[in-house]
């Protein structure tokens, strides 16, 4: 099963003008806004979270010194570590982060050399959706929505992975069932 490195994520949703999803460990979504009282009363409990922004991202860290509890961004890209360096809690409001994460992959791309740049990649045609029944999945920039008639529910990457190894581990016993 593909389980996240870090079950605290923050991740910027496409297509959407600011919108956010926030999950906590055992992928639970949580209704509190960014830059609101209970953000940084979150982020107080934690060690490490993933942030995933509009152009870029990383992994932040609290590291606890004498005089307090400081963060700081990593990023590994390419074989080499970046770090830059965050500020204490009530300095990581959003812009901060979403800034922090473009510094990063600017600086990332920086050390390349012309042959280690990137080559732009064809963007390939999915299929965007599938009705089954009642039930609506949708892949919207990264994020698996699922419709039913009353409810709607959003799944990151790895959750959307999750699920597919699961019902790839069961593929098996529902193929037989539906052969009989």
């Amino acid at each position: 099963m593909v389980r996240p490195r870090l079950n605290d994520v923050v991740e910027y949703l496409r297509g959407t003008a600011n919108r956010y999803l926030i999950f906590t460990s055992g992928g639970v979504a949580q209704t509190f806004l960014p830059d609101s009282p209970e953000w940084f009363a979150w982020l107080e409990t934690l060690t490490s979270f993933h942030f995933k922004g509009k152009f870029g991202h990383f992994t932040a860290r609290c590291e606890r010194k004498r005089q307090g509890a400081y963060w700081y961004a990593y990023l590994k890209a390419h074989k080499r570590q970046h770090k830059q360096y965050l500020g204490m809690t009530e300095k990581l409001l959003l812009a901060w982060l979403e800034e922090t994460a473009r510094l990063l992959h600017e600086e990332a791309l920086g050390t390349l050399s012309e042959i280690e740049l990137p080559i732009p990649r064809q963007e390939k045609s999915t299929v965007q959706g599938l009705t089954i029944g009642p039930l609506t999945f949708r892949w919207e920039s990264g994020v698996l929505t699922v419709k039913t008639p009353t409810e709607r529910h959003l799944l990151t990457r790895s959750q959307g992975a999750e699920l597919l190894s699961y019902l790839h581990e069961l593929r098996g016993s529902l193929l037989k069932r539906s052969d009989r």
